[in-house]
């Protein structure tokens, strides 16, 4: 799968825009288009929050304040985008088959984010989002934030977690966290781009799968790919935890995995490695459910 579109919401945060910019690092390395989407709050929502217990000559007031303001939101962020865009010598076009190489364009629109993100994100090669931060020990997440398990259940395409300390920069030495899974191949698949071109690559296995992982070593080297292997001790630790350890060891700078390969309602129960990721992992992260 090449990897020519790179979708980003941007929803005026820093972590948003921190976000573009390793979209740009990817971008630039494949030749890549950016879509910039911004999702402006629908005024039908902000009354579905609690507008309609105010009179209705009120409420109609508030509506169209509300939508004002979204408008104008939205004009500061494009103007911030394209000086992100003049920043990195990007050029601005929305014109598929134009001159090759990197281009992004500013998408906006009203409407759930959920099903916005999952509209366009369908549509493109990577998703690229922030992780959500801890500050005072809270979990702080923006509606793109909260959208990031929607965007990877529905839109079936890798996403691309950036996490707060990341260096905007490209990266050439990567992990992948194996266990068998259907997502784990998926994964595998969608970012063979990136494998082929990595000076080094390590596979991350349980124990219980270091035999059998010489099927996938031989598989990637058909692609001309050389990994390593290394084992994953969790010693009742978690595991997410213990691969993170494990990237750190071998030097790792990305990790891919497959998300959620468990069911989803265990998922939101009890944890899982995908949830400890997605708020834990200290280097770039590609999920595929």
């Amino acid at each position: 799968m090449a990897i020519k579109t790179i979708l980003v919401p941007i929803d005026g945060s820093e972590e948003s825009f921190a976000a573009f910019d390793r979209a740009v690092v990817v971008a630039d390395r494949f030749g890549s288009h950016i879509k910039a989407l911004h999702v402006m709050l629908r005024s039908s929502d902000i009354a579905a929050a609690g507008l309609y217990n105010l009179p209705a000559r009120f409420r109609k007031e508030a509506q169209i304040e509300a939508d004002r303001v979204a408008v104008e939101r939205a004009a500061e962020l494009q103007q911030e985008f394209e000086a992100h865009c003049s920043t990195h010598n990007i050029r601005i076009s929305d014109q598929p088959g134009g001159q090759p190489g990197l281009t992004a364009a500013w998408l906006q629109e009203s409407g759930h984010v959920d099903e916005v993100l999952t509209h366009h994100g369908r549509a493109s090669d990577v998703i690229a989002v922030s992780r959500p931060r801890f500050r005072e020990g809270t979990l702080h997440r923006s509606p793109m934030g909260q959208a990031i398990e929607a965007i990877m259940l529905r839109t079936g395409r890798p996403v691309l977690i950036n996490p707060p300390e990341s260096l905007a920069r490209r990266y050439d030495r990567a992990a992948i966290g194996w266990n068998d899974s259907v997502e784990c191949s998926r994964a595998l698949a969608m970012t063979m781009p990136w494998l082929v071109e990595m000076k080094q690559v390590t596979i991350i296995v349980a124990k219980k799968l270091e035999e059998s992982v010489k099927t996938l070593v031989e598989y990637l080297a058909w692609h001309g790919v050389k990994a390593d292997v290394a084992t994953l001790n969790r010693k009742g630790r978690p595991t997410g935890e213990c691969l993170l350890r494990v990237c750190s060891e071998v030097g790792a700078e990305f990790l891919i995995v497959g998300g959620f390969s468990h069911s989803r309602a265990s998922q939101l129960l009890f944890g899982g490695v995908t949830q400890y990721l997605m708020t834990e992992s200290n280097i770039v992260t590609i999920m595929v459910h």
